[in-house]
């Protein structure tokens, strides 16, 4: 007899294959129940090392002992053919076949679930412009701009930098996506429709604030609500020194992140408490500047320059206020409100570089860094960059808006589409969002869906008509659909936009890593008049 069979004859194959079965069934119940009781997050862990020490264990043990009428007695004691033997093996053939057909189930009922929740299409792009689009099953979260209600109307940047900070601080914690600020911002003045407001931005629960200072004195209040039940979940106050802002922060977030998520750990904590700068002045120069960047225009990136270098100045070791003077100088260059791109995206790559050396950890730094590496013809490293800040921070729009541009000039349509999506659904609302149609139009182009590509193209340019290369990509697609006479015009509105448009500024932007892309994009723009 051969050993397989001596194995099947012992029943070894089918106490194992029980085994494996109900084991794979206790991590999977494990699992899913840790966070839910609060229990250790290694405790799956462990389950699982106890089930592979212990499987040498029952196969050795079902070779030596048979269960049989009597009890558990050494396979060479029973005699063979054995009716109790031939019983206690169809009982173990119903146990692992029911084991096997659970595991099944749950198997499939999972993958099926998982599906529902899949990859975005095409289409839900062309009707949603990825508003509305679930990032996953986990409830998003939206902080809404705080109240002022300080005597002086120009501390409303104070008011605004609470609320962003709790953004940043929110979006360090894994466990739910943060909505971004540029689109929950969008929603001022104390009196807005919660209902409206979840709606637009895909958030189920909303932070609304208000701000009080008073001299050196400062009372911030805060409300956590569920817009689904209109729930106030979570609501307090806080008095202090405007000196102790920082740990009021810290305080807040921690507060709303609890009334949240159960399983809050030690590391992820820690991750939340991470900040750029102790500098108020810094921070206030940071705020102000972000003020001026959100505005999308020529003046407010050179405002917003000026106040996030003096920021730098105020703190040297300020990270994440160099990394948005990347984006702005780098934004400039793609804008076409640079004389000197070449040089700018030099230095920004130095700045960039410099912002990581002071925090790897800063994900706004290696956003800004993996955008520089791409502007620079680096594409292996900017990929790289871009995918530590998403990694780092998986609710930051701008990190998944880099790497869907990086991703889009490595070549990868699919990738860049997934991602810009993405960045949408964080930042639904303002230019960020429609500047992501940019990405989107190409991709589309590039993957031959000329109508969604044209769309991504209109919709990008109803946000920002006077953008050059909006126009350029309308007449991508339009000469893809025959409709050349659209595309001739939009070539003479990109000219009016930018007199120096040719076809070498445009492979000098958007060369791509696949020369075959570049030639294509070349000749249709060609039959749309652009030489």
């Amino acid at each position: 007899m051969s050993f397989f069979a001596e194995l099947k004859r012992r029943n070894v194959v089918k106490v194992s294959l029980a085994y494996l079965a109900l084991g794979w069934l206790v991590i999977e119940v494990t699992a899913t129940v840790t966070p839910l009781l609060n229990l250790p997050a290694w405790l799956p862990q462990v389950v699982l090392w106890i089930g592979i020490i212990g499987f040498p264990f029952v196969a050795v043990f079902s070779w030596i002992f048979e269960l049989s009428p009597e009890g558990l007695k050494r396979e060479s004691e029973l005699t063979r053919p054995s009716p109790g033997a031939q019983t206690t093996a169809r009982r173990l053939d119903y146990v692992t076949l029911g084991l096997v057909l659970l595991v099944v189930s749950v198997f499939a009922v999972d993958r099926f679930a998982s599906r529902q929740h899949g990859p975005l299409t095409e289409s839900g792009l062309s009707e949603t412009g990825g508003q509305g689009v679930p990032l996953d099953d986990r409830p998003a979260i939206a902080v809404l701009p705080f109240d002022n209600l300080s005597s002086d109307p120009e501390q409303a940047y104070f008011a605004d930098g609470l609320a962003d900070d709790l953004i940043t601080r929110l979006s360090s914690w894994r466990a739910f996506p943060v909505i971004a600020r540029s689109s929950s911002f969008q929603y001022r003045g104390g009196d807005a429709d919660l209902n409206r407001v979840s709606e637009s931005l895909g958030a189920r629960y909303i932070v609304e604030g208000s701000v009080r200072r008073a001299g050196d004195r400062i009372r911030v209040t805060a409300q956590l609500i569920d817009a689904s039940t209109d729930e106030h979940v979570w609501a307090d106050s806080y008095d202090g020194e405007v000196s102790d802002v920082f740990a009021l922060q810290d305080e807040i977030s921690g507060m709303i992140a609890a009334a949240l998520v159960v399983d809050l750990n030690r590391a992820e904590a820690e991750r939340a408490r991470q900040r750029g700068t102790k500098n108020l002045k810094a921070w206030n120069f940071y705020q102000l500047g972000l003020l001026q960047a959100d505005k999308y225009s020529r003046e407010g990136f050179a405002e917003a320059r000026e106040l996030f270098t003096l920021a730098s100045k105020s703190d040297p070791r300020f990270s994440t206020a160099l990394a948005q003077l990347v984006f702005v100088n780098l934004w400039e260059v793609v804008l076409g409100w640079n004389d000197r791109p070449t040089e700018t995206v030099a230095n920004s790559l130095a700045i960039a570089r410099s912002s990581v050396e002071l925090d790897p950890r800063d994900p706004a730094a290696q956003a800004a860094l993996g955008w520089a590496y791409v502007m620079a013809g680096d594409i292996e490293n900017g990929l790289d960059a871009s995918r530590r800040a998403v990694d780092l921070n998986p609710s930051m729009p701008e990190a998944w808006g880099w790497l869907s541009w990086n991703l889009l000039v490595a070549g990868d349509a699919e990738g860049s589409i997934t991602a810009g999506l993405r960045a949408q659904r964080l930042n639904p609302v303002g230019a960020m969002s429609s500047i992501i149609y940019d990405n989107l139009s190409q991709a589309y182009w590039q993957l031959g869906n000329y109508e969604a590509g044209l769309d991504a193209a209109r919709r990008l340019l109803a946000e920002l008509p006077e953008y050059y290369f909006g126009h350029v990509f309308v007449a991508m697609n339009a000469v893809e659909l025959g409709r050349i006479d659209e595309a001739r015009t939009a070539i003479a509105e990109a000219r009016r936009a930018q007199p120096g448009l040719s076809l070498e500024l445009v492979q000098g932007m958007y060369g791509v890593a696949r020369p075959e892309i570049d030639a294509r994009r070349n000749a249709v723009l060609r039959q749309a008049g652009l030489e």
